[in-house]
């Protein structure tokens, strides 16, 4: 295996890669950079996505199941006889996958491109090991952007509007920014977009759009989680802490939601309003889908297993500040308890 860094990567021709590799395997922490770099990999083959005769996606779970779908892409045939890029997303530990991988490069059975997508091995799993076997595999490490690859980061997005950064507003974007490649390029894009009229982005300008930004984002975690979307919002919380943002935030969010629960049933069991009325109340923002969301955590969660998981809330919260080296741990757990409850309490409904 040959093993080179995401900078090193985007350097070589895409002749060069082809002539030599045909297994590439993209892995690292930073997703959005592995999606990135995928995504210009299939556009300097010429390939595009939405074509089904050029490119095709499996994923390793269901292959694990049933290996032939691998095997038959293997030996089908392209569109005019071009090769066929095949992405295989999320490979880990799936023997039956590995074997199948294993096979492919020890044959050389190089008819086709393979992109291995796997943003959460280590440098010690049995992909790599196995890559380490083959010259023919190339494997790209994509790891969080450092400080002088935010900045040209950040000279990129904003030099295509010509707009410039003061110096103390930089920093506080290299403060922030980093963890995952493309959520960092889409809070850029945003940033320019609120400033479009500025040739200068201050640090004001950059605390206000950071604030509101990381704001909508809790806001969707807890939407999702006491809404029972699992797999959102396992999703969210990954990318989450994967940036920069204070984990803590996401349990403060939940409290608070939970608090507004308690708050509206509170209210209209008091003061005789109807659920619909105290809603519009509290959600201030008038946006439709809010209310919609309200209304829906409020059929799944009754008023005593709200008081409950207020008080379990804080409890963990309290946990947190203790044993802060856990704090992910602890967030990602209850996260994913309240998730699947409501999951279950919504089938009842």
């Amino acid at each position: 295996m040959v093993e080179i860094k995401s900078y090193e990567f985007v350097k070589i021709p895409i002749r060069k890669l082809l002539s030599s590799y045909f297994i590439f395997i993209f892995y690292g922490s930073d997703n959005g950079l592995i999606s990135e770099l995928i995504d210009q990999f299939e556009k300097k083959n010429g390939i595009s996505h939405k074509d089904p005769f050029s490119f095709v996606v499996l994923n390793s779970f269901e292959l694990q199941k049933n290996p032939e779908t691998l095997w038959n892409e293997i030996d089908s045939i392209g569109l005019f006889d071009q090769k066929k890029l095949i992405l295989i997303n999320n490979v880990s530990t799936e023997k039956i996958v590995l074997n199948c991988l294993e096979e492919i490069a020890l044959n050389n059975i190089n008819n086709h491109i393979i992109v291995i997508r796997s943003p959460g091995i280590k440098k010690d799993s049995l992909l790599l090991k196995l890559g380490k076997k083959f010259t023919s595999i190339l494997s790209i490490s994509c790891y969080p952007d450092n400080k002088i690859n935010l900045m040209n980061l950040i000279k990129e997005e904003l030099s295509s509007k010509r707009q410039q950064v003061s110096a103390d507003a930089e920093q506080i974007l290299i403060e922030n920014l980093g963890g995952d490649r493309i959520s960092s390029r889409n809070e850029l894009q945003k940033l320019s977009s609120y400033c479009l009229e500025d040739l200068l982005i201050t640090a004001e300008h950059v605390k206000g759009i950071i604030s509101d930004t990381h704001n909508l984002y809790i806001e969707e975690i807890i939407d999702s989680v006491t809404c029972g979307d699992i797999y959102n919002a396992i999703l969210m919380v990954d990318t989450y802490f994967s940036s920069k943002m204070s984990p803590h935030a996401i349990l403060h969010g939940l409290l608070k939601r939970f608090q507004l629960l308690d708050t509206i049933y509170t209210e209209t069991e008091y003061l005789g309003t109807s659920l619909f009325t105290t809603i519009q109340k509290y959600e201030k923002t008038r946006i439709e889908k809010k209310r919609i969301l309200l209304q829906q955590s409020l059929k799944i969660w009754d008023k005593n297993t709200i008081k409950i998981f207020i008080h379990k809330i804080d409890q963990e919260i309290q946990l947190t500040r203790t044993k802060s080296i856990l704090e992910k741990s602890i967030i990602a757990k209850s996260i994913l308890y309240i998730a699947q409850l409501a999951r279950k309490k919504a089938k009842n409904i």
